[in-house]
């Protein structure tokens, strides 16, 4: 578990003490990333609203200008494309690489700038989805408290939530999150369970009442005894749940690789019998491209797969 720090009493996997320490780059990377497909898909934008005009017709044979704005605002498609090629794996972006330079070739320069235009877009517009949940999920692990009263021999201690142990008592006060799941020992209070629960009342708190990692103690002060921490309170398994959900692939995903695949071969199959039968190269490109998918969903979601360290 990257990013997780361990207890080294208990070896339980705690909080580290800032989540930001580990995953801070990644952040920046995305935005860096989000803010260039951003300024690409603009240029594209403009680039086809002025091939619409037909202003290239005055200055040139053909748009070059469309011809240029497919191949450097769909570069994304072509490098993953290449990377799967070279990996010996037929996907949407090989597929949909084919059906882009297909349309080059035939002079269909606006055509193939459109296609690359709205399959970017769809992506972004997903990437975008995911990435709020993303953002949510970091919110919450950033919400979690870094110290918390310990109550050891009798005294109050401020420790670090690295530091408790299974057992040991915390002390949680007014307007405080809870750091672990427990059970109240001393002390009523009203606890607002909504970020776990999703209950939109705070639920009263008295001695044996179950209390939970992240939710926030309203009242009044709460003693309890720690019986979960890090990745084994409910707090965590939520993380954990969302980072596997993140990673794998959804089964529709999987059916449209696998066509995508069968639609690579069947198209060039496609090309090869045109072209053996009419003798016309333009024909024998447009199967070959008319054949082909557009986009893959799961883009973005493998590239941004989960980066919380809880």
């Amino acid at each position: 578990m990257n990013g997780v720090a361990v207890n080294r009493e208990t070896g339980d996997h705690c909080l580290p003490e800032n989540p930001r320490d580990h995953n801070g780059d990644h952040l920046e990377h995305d935005h860096d990333d989000s803010a260039a497909e951003y300024l690409r898909l603009g240029l594209m934008a403009i680039v086809i609203v002025a091939s619409l005009t037909g202003w290239w017709k005055h200055l040139m044979s053909r748009d070059w200008l469309a011809f240029a704005a497919t191949l450097i605002g769909g570069y994304p498609i072509f490098q993953e494309a290449w990377e799967n090629l070279r990996k010996r794996r037929m996907t949407m972006e090989l597929s949909m690489t084919i059906a882009l330079v297909a349309a080059l070739c035939i002079g269909q320069f606006l055509t193939a700038l459109v296609i690359a235009f709205f399959v970017l877009f769809a992506e972004l517009l997903e990437g975008y989805t995911v990435g709020g949940g993303r953002r949510a999920i970091e919110k919450l692990i950033e919400s979690l408290p870094r110290q918390v009263t310990v109550r050891r021999d009798g005294q109050e201690r401020e420790l670090s939530t690295q530091e408790i142990r299974r057992g040991e008592t915390i002390i949680i006060r007014p307007g405080s999150r809870i750091p672990a799941d427990g059970e109240v020992c001393k002390g009523h209070s009203f606890v607002d369970q909504s970020p776990i629960t999703g209950e939109s009342l705070p639920i009263e708190k008295i001695g044996g009442s179950k209390v939970f990692a992240g939710t926030i103690n309203k009242d009044g002060v709460l003693e309890a005894r720690v019986e979960k921490i890090g990745r084994d309170t409910t707090f965590g398994k939520i993380i954990e749940i969302v980072e596997q959900a993140e990673k794998s692939k959804a089964p529709v995903e999987r059916v449209s690789d696998r066509l995508a695949a069968g639609l690579v071969y069947f198209a060039l199959g496609a090309a090869v019998l045109t072209f053996v039968v009419t003798r016309n190269l333009t024909s024998t490109i447009a199967v070959s491209g008319s054949r082909n998918p557009a986009g893959n969903p799961g883009r973005h979601r493998q590239r941004g797969a989960a980066r919380h360290h809880y």
